[in-house]
């Protein structure tokens, strides 16, 4: 079996965990929900459950996209605007994988419903805001690393608003959330200019 195989079928066992975990917490209650249910209710045994996710929660939130610095080194000596380039990277995080506008939905119901979610969400998120710091800091130097923490981190949140928005209107196509992420992070800097 190949890598590329195997990888596809562990993301697919992972998104049918999440599914189960949505669906059952929605039908239910997320309070009511076990992990044993949501087992039962994706196919798989506990033990692949555990496999995949810590605890409902984390089933809830799914796995996270990945950043990667390898790949990315180029944000520290590219000559274009910054909010060009957090775009550029944004956008690579959204075209790895596109999101599912039903999951989207569902996890910010739970969220609202369940507000430790979003605690759960925004940890899931900061393994890419580090990554994307990192690299800032090396691009703007070591006397602006809390300038670079906080582009990451304003950078992502401007990603997560947009996919968030993206889920709630059908209006909105997968290609226009770089232009989102884009106005968001114009209207801080304009307020701040």
């Amino acid at each position: 079996m190949t890598t590329d195989l195997r990888d596809k079928r562990r993301r697919q066992t992972a998104r049918d965990i999440q599914l189960a975990a949505l669906r059952l917490s929605i039908r239910q209650g997320y309070a009511s929900v076990t992990t044993e249910a949501i087992a039962t209710e994706a196919g798989t045994s506990p033990r692949t459950f555990f496999n995949y996710y810590n605890n409902k929660q984390a089933a809830i939130v799914g796995e996270p996209p990945v950043l990667k610095a390898e790949g990315n080194e180029w944000i520290i000596t590219s000559g274009e605007p910054l909010i060009e380039d957090l775009v550029k990277i944004m956008s690579g995080l959204l075209f790895n994988e596109i999101p599912d506008r039903d999951m989207i939905r569902m996890i910010r119901k739970l969220s609202e419903a369940a507000p430790e979610l979003t605690v759960v969400f925004r940890d899931s998120m900061d393994q890419i805001a580090r990554v994307l710091a990192g690299l800032l800091e090396q691009r703007l130097g070591p006397d602006r690393r809390i300038t670079a923490q906080l582009l990451g981190d304003l950078s992502l949140r401007a990603f997560c608003e947009a996919v968030m928005e993206w889920g709630q209107n059908e209006a909105i196509t997968t290609d226009q959330i770089p232009q989102m992420v884009r106005h968001h992070l114009q209207q801080v800097r304009d307020m701040l200019g």
